[in-house]
Formats: C-alpha cells, sequence, structure tokens
C-alpha cells in the first residue's frame, strides 16, 4: 500500500548515509535514559505490569489529571487503530495533507473518510471551513497540531470550535499532539474536563528520540471510554523497557525546554538557508520543515546518501514536497550542501 508509506525506511535505502525522512529528537535520549535501561535490563526477563501502573501515575502527575485518564500503548499508531476498532467510525474526517495512519485505521475497521483539504496558497493552515465540513453521520474527526507534515498549528480558538461542534452531534475529536511540546504551544489536555467528545494522543517517540522502544498515551476524561478503547489492544502491549525509558524521560522534566531551545536555532537557521537555495519553504512550528522545489529531489539526494520524506503520497502535496527532519548543525550542513550540488547540477 504504496499510500502509506512513512520516513525512517533505512532498510530499504542502504546506500543512505544520513536520514532526514525521520523526525525524532537529534539530540538523542535524555540524560539518564539509557542508564536507566542498563540498570533494569535484568527486569526485563518478567512480564511487564499489564497495567503499567507506575508509568500511569508518573503521566497522570505530570499532566494534572488522574491516572485512570491515561491508557498507554506501542505507540500512537497503536492507540489510533485501537480508537477506530472502538468506534467502527461511518465517517472520519482528516485534514489533507496529514498523517496517513488516521484514514488506514478508520477503512481498516470499515469507515469512510472524508478529507478537508489545506491550500497550498495558506500555508496549509486550518481555518473555519473545517466546522462545515463535520456532517450528521460523522464519527471521528482527526486533527493534529502541529500537523505532519507541514509544521502547522491549529489555534486554540479553532479547536474548542470543533469540539463544541462535534459534542453537538455526538462525534469525537481525536487531537495528535505528539510534535506539540516541540513547540510551546498550548495543549488542550488543561481542557479534558470541559470536553468529554475529546481524546488526546501524545508518544514519546519524537522528543525522547524512543522510536524503537514505541510509547505513547491516549488521555481522555471518560475512564470507562478510556478502559473500553484498551481493551482493543493485547495485553502486554507496552514492554517492559517501554515503561522503563518513559518514566526516565518524565523524571528528565527540563528535556522538552531544552530541546525547543535547540530548534528555536535550528530551525530559522533552516528555513532560512533552505530559502536561499530558492526553495519554497513552509514556515512550520516543529522539530521538522517542509518544502517544495521545481523538482523532484529524492531520488538524487538519496544518491548522494541523503534520505529525505518524498511527499508524493499524501494528499494534496506531490513528489515536488520534500520533509525533512530538523538535524545537528553539523548534519543540517551536509543536507544544504548536497541540495546545492543537486539544484546547481
Amino acid at each position: 500500500m504504496q499510500r502509506y508509506d512513512h520516513g525512517g525506511d533505512i532498510y530499504t535505502y542502504d546506500q543512505a548515509v544520513l536520514d532526514f525522512s525521520a523526525n525524532a529528537n537529534p539530540l538523542g535520549y535524555p540524560p539518564g535514559l539509557k542508564e536507566s535501561l542498563l540498570e533494569n535490563l535484568n527486569s526485563f526477563q518478567r512480564y511487564p505490569d499489564s497495567s503499567y501502573r507506575e508509568l500511569r501515575q508518573a503521566l497522570a502527575d505530570r499532566h494534572g489529571i488522574k491516572p485512570e485518564q491515561v491508557v498507554c500503548g506501542n505507540g500512537a499508531t497503536d492507540l489510533i487503530y485501537r480508537i477506530c476498532a472502538y468506534f467502527r467510525p461511518q465517517r472520519a474526517l482528516v485534514t489533507a495533507p496529514t498523517f496517513s495512519e488516521y484514514e488506514r485505521a478508520v477503512v481498516l475497521y470499515g469507515g469512510r473518510v472524508s478529507e478537508h483539504l489545506l491550500g497550498e496558497a495558506d500555508s496549509f493552515d486550518l481555518d473555519e471551513s473545517v466546522l462545515e465540513a463535520v456532517t450528521e453521520d460523522t464519527t471521528l474527526v482527526f486533527l493534529c497540531s502541529p500537523n505532519n507534515p507541514t509544521g502547522r498549528l491549529i489555534p486554540l480558538d479553532l479547536l474548542r470550535e470543533m469540539t463544541r461542534r462535534c459534542r453537538q452531534i455526538g462525534a469525537y475529536v481525536v487531537l495528535d499532539e505528539c510534535f506539540l511540546d516541540f513547540t510551546g504551544g498550548e495543549s488542550l489536555i488543561g481542557f479534558l474536563a470541559e470536553e468529554p467528545n475529546l481524546l488526546i494522543l501524545r508518544a514519546f517517540t519524537k522528543m525522547y528520540a524512543m522510536a524503537g522502544l514505541r510509547l505513547g498515551y491516549l488521555l481522555a476524561s471518560d475512564p470507562d471510554l478510556l478502559k473500553t478503547i484498551a481493551a482493543f489492544g493485547p495485553t502486554w502491549s507496552v514492554s517492559g523497557p517501554a515503561q522503563v525509558a518513559g518514566l526516565a524521560a518524565l523524571r528528565a522534566s527540563d528535556w522538552p525546554a531544552k530541546t525547543r531551545a535547540f530548534f528555536d536555532e535550528e530551525r530559522p537557521f533552516m528555513y532560512r538557508e533552505l530559502q536561499a537555495l530558492g526553495l519554497k519553504v513552509f514556515e512550520g512550528r516543529a522539530n521538522y520543515l517542509l518544502f517544495k522545489s521545481d523538482r523532484p529531489l529524492f531520488a538524487p539526494l538519496l544518491e548522494k546518501g541523503i534520505l529525505v520524506r518524498n511527499c508524493g503520497n499524501y494528499t494534496g502535496l506531490s513528489d515536488l514536497f520534500i520533509r525533512i527532519g530538523i538535524q545537528t548543525r553539523e548534519n543540517n550542513l551536509k543536507l544544504l550542501a548536497a541540495l546545492q550540488e543537486v539544484l546547481d547540477g
């Protein structure tokens, strides 16, 4: 299913040396995480806590909610599929372009997807017109803020309007905040008590560079709803290493702020340098940037040992669009040099 390809596929492209197609934190693990994994190595011989109680409590403490308002899974994608397994949505609304697993999960469970197209001329920003796309047969609305692959934030007022609109017709909003901590934008977690039809997705994947460990979580105001959604996943879906790593990551409470400080320098640098190469760059707020060229760049960059995310399989984009995960200055300079060679060639 070519449409659902993702970044980070270094296994197909053996010649790639630098992977800009994925968007995990280039600073790597926060302090203490690797040490915690090694210290707990022997404990991984036994089954993990299937209810991940310590981790749920730590997440509840972090977000100022109750442990029963937290469900963890094998990454955020696991939880997207559980949500769709529970709701079996007749119709779901997604924006386009956006993360493709929303659509894939809806279709897998027999639903159909309506796409609300975002305009390139408007930097792919979401506006109030999306509210009109929510109809009486809508079961779920998937929103991503900042959106992937554009990096654009959805205004808080618009998100609140969407939850009100969905509440009127009995629909639910699934808000993906997996990249929000890179932006400093305001979360809707503080509004959970007021929004019974809101489900919030978060993950350790990006901020804590834990893509291979697989740990995501889902928040809602209704513990019974979460318990039912959780039941659509297997027992022990959160491994022992993932639980240990998650707890260690949460103890590194200053890591998101340190990471944002890094990207507050590196993102504007890359934005300016890509523009200087004559590329059309969309000013995202996350740890990645979307840009457009007048010719495809994926293959020529791959020949130079650099893997980028070809966005040709996103609705509303083409293979002229490339997403790059922002890396260290040293690696970013290598990408810029390769791009210069390709564009000059």
